[in-house]
């Protein structure tokens, strides 16, 4: 199911059914899952096409 690339929320069953989470796709196909919390945070990049893979983990964990 993944956490999310940001902030290392676990994604868990019911994530997996609903629309809250977004993805991005790799070039090798690999995919990296981005929590609500986080892509509303980052949606100007997500929209732009820019890679997310630079950002850091935040230290501090969103609730759920």
């Amino acid at each position: 199911m993944g956490t999310c690339m940001i902030c290392e929320l676990r994604r868990t069953a019911a994530d997996v059914r609903g629309v809250g989470w977004t993805s991005q796709h790799g070039p090798d196909g690999a995919v990296s899952w981005i929590c609500p919390t986080c892509t509303r945070a980052q949606l100007w990049q997500i929209e732009a096409g820019l890679p997310l893979d630079e950002i850091r983990p935040r230290a501090t964990r969103h609730a759920a």
